[in-house]
C-alpha cells in the first residue's frame, strides 16, 4: 500500500460525498488483504499450512475444552463449502493434527477433534502470530482497540441477522 494512493483517494473521497461510505470499506478491505498476506505467508513458510487450515485448527480450539466440533458446526464457524472443509479434514488428519471419533449419540455421525500436536501446533500458532497483531494494532490506545472491537463486533453481529450479498444483488 502506498500512502500516496490512500492520500489521494481521501481527498477524492471528500470532494465527493455521495461515495463516503467507501473511507470505512476500502480500508476494512485494504487491511484485511494485507493481514491475510503477512499470515498466508507465515503459515505456509513456517507449518506448511494455509489459512483454511489454520481456520479449521483455531475454530476447534477456541470453542470448547474439548476441542470438537461435527462437520456441520465447523462449516458455520468457518464458512466453508462441505467439499472444501472435506478437503481440508483430510489434510489435517493425515498431518495427525485432528482425529474423527464416532458420536456417542449416533454412531452415523462423527466429532472432528484436535490432537496433542494439533493443539500444540494452534497454541504456537497464535502465540506467534499474536506478536504481529499487537505490533499492528500499535498505532491505536487501548481505547482505541477497545472502541474498535466493539464496533467490528456490532458489525460482525449484524451480518448474521442479514447479508449483503442479497442487497448487492439486487
Amino acid at each position: 500500500m502506498n500512502k500516496k494512493h490512500i492520500d489521494e483517494f481521501y481527498k477524492r473521497i471528500e470532494n465527493d460525498c455521495q461515495y463516503g461510505i467507501f473511507t470505512l470499506s476500502l480500508p476494512l478491505l485494504l487491511l484485511n488483504k494485507h493481514l491475510y498476506s503477512v499470515s498466508e505467508n507465515f503459515y505456509k513458510t513456517k507449518y506448511d499450512l494455509i489459512h483454511s487450515d489454520i481456520d479449521v485448527l483455531a475454530a476447534l480450539y477456541f470453542t470448547n475444552d474439548n476441542h470438537s466440533l461435527t462437520p456441520t458446526e465447523l462449516y458455520d464457524a468457518t464458512v466453508f463449502s462441505s467439499g472444501g472443509m472435506t478437503k481440508v479434514l483430510k489434510k489435517l488428519e493425515k498431518r495427525e493434527l485432528i482425529f474423527r471419533e464416532a458420536s456417542k449419540e449416533d454412531k452415523r455421525k462423527f466429532i472432528i477433534k484436535l490432537t496433542k500436536n494439533g493443539e500444540d501446533l494452534i497454541n504456537e500458532c497464535m502465540n506467534l502470530i499474536k506478536g504481529c497483531l499487537e505490533e499492528f494494532f500499535s498505532p491505536l490506545s487501548k481505547k482505541e482497540q477497545k472502541e474498535m472491537k466493539t464496533m467490528f463486533s456490532k458489525l460482525l453481529y449484524s451480518v448474521t441477522q442479514s447479508s449483503i450479498s442479497s442487497k448487492i444483488g439486487q
